[in-house]
């Protein structure tokens, strides 16, 4: 999609008309209308009325077009830096293509001219022209140039995140047209959190698939500031897990269930059956710890902290596969929700300790951007989600 016509469209809303915004942009009429037919063309969808009285979006067009505002707002961004200081007249926001903004994101990620060129199907020639071209408009370099590679500076590392959150408005915009046509498509990049899920995510997983099979799915485990990294900078699109008691204004979490946790241990585990298990006992034996930071590992501190104890010892493992091989190895307790395990309990590999655990049950549900307009596709997860756990 071009920028040129997300750029001439919404010159035309902000001005108030063609003549008007054709000015603004220091371009021809005829050029600015041109620019928009192309973006029209290219999402399948009429986004302005035309008459004699000039050009007016269309209901479609109005939706769209918030995408389009977005945006524009995230390179406005990107000139004018973290601390809202305007450089270089908003170079950026006015000149820079798509081209320019994949090369700079994939730079980031990369920190390597050779590796983005081979991942935009380009040479390394022309990758160091696209550099030499933002960093242009940018006033300034963006990244420094060591024997090892690129490494972006605070400043292009800034830009390359809202490079980014750019690019996925854009995207998101031709999945509206396309939806708007009837056609479903995109793709949906899920974040999931260990011990917190259960059959919730493959329940609307396989909701939204049998109704769109065009769909490109991927689900991504990892911790919760790896995944929330990741949400912020638009490579996953939701994070499904343990829910924190503190929401960065930047997020949205929205509460699925409340889980509550339980002591589970290896079936034949000496400590089953036994009468009268104080956390006293508890706390000498060897366990497999929750993540810290995590809402189970302050689950677990809450339990022992009641009767003045301090937290076991143990082995701290992210992996529900090797916890459960790790219990069943061993004598190992871990505290951990039976939801999430209730085939091995049910196969008998593994058993609840009879012993309460006195703490505030965790709240399991989705996380996302604030500030993101969902798309079709991640609207449609979200209900999945929420009717997989009234189900």
């Amino acid at each position: 999609m071009s920028l040129r016509g997300l750029r001439a469209a919404m010159a035309v809303i902000t001005h108030g008309g063609t003549g008007a915004a054709a000015r603004a942009m220091h371009v021809s009429q005829s050029a600015n209308a041109r620019a928009i037919s192309q973006l029209e063309k290219e999402l399948g969808v009429s986004l302005f009325d035309r008459s004699h009285r000039g050009m007016h979006p269309t209901a479609a067009g109005e939706s769209l077009l918030k995408r389009g505002r977005e945006t524009l707002a995230h390179l406005a961004r990107a000139d004018a830096g973290p601390w809202r200081v305007p450089l270089r007249d908003g170079r950026l926001a006015a000149q820079i293509s798509v081209r320019q903004l994949e090369a700079i994101v994939l730079l980031a990620k990369a920190n390597s001219q050779r590796q983005a060129a081979a991942r935009l199907g380009v040479t390394q020639a022309s990758v160091q022209q696209v550099l030499a071209q933002v960093e242009h408009l940018a006033g300034g370099p963006l990244f420094d140039r060591l024997a090892s590679g690129l490494r972006p500076t605070s400043r292009g590392a800034w830009v390359a995140r809202q490079a980014e959150l750019a690019l996925a408005e854009m995207r998101a915009m031709a999945e509206d047209a396309a939806a708007l046509l009837g056609n479903i498509r995109g793709r949906l990049a899920i974040g999931t959190l260990p011990y917190s899920t259960g059959a919730v995510v493959p329940t609307a997983i396989q909701s939204v698939t049998s109704r769109w099979t065009g769909l490109q799915v991927s689900v991504i485990d990892g911790t919760y500031e790896s995944l929330i990294g990741k949400l912020r900078q638009a490579e996953i699109d939701i994070v499904v897990g343990a829910l924190r008691p503190e929401v960065p204004h930047d997020l949205r979490q929205v509460t699925l269930f409340h889980d509550p946790l339980s002591i589970v241990v290896r079936t034949g585990h000496p400590l089953l059956g036994k009468r009268r298990l104080t956390p006293s006992r508890l706390s000498m034996a060897q366990w497999v710890l929750p993540m810290p930071g995590s809402p189970a590992s302050e689950a677990l501190a809450q339990i022992f902290s009641a009767q003045s104890l301090p937290v076991p010892e143990g082995v701290y493992i992210n992996s529900p596969t090797l916890v459960c091989a790790m219990l069943q190895q061993s004598d190992r307790l871990a505290l951990m929700p039976p939801s999430q395990w209730k085939s091995e309990l049910e196969a008998g590999l593994l058993a609840i300790l009879d012993v309460p655990a006195h703490h505030v049950p965790r709240a399991i549900g989705f996380t996302v951007r604030a500030g993101f307009i969902p798309t079709p596709v991640l609207c449609a997860f979200q209900d999945a989600l929420l009717t997989a756990t009234s189900s």
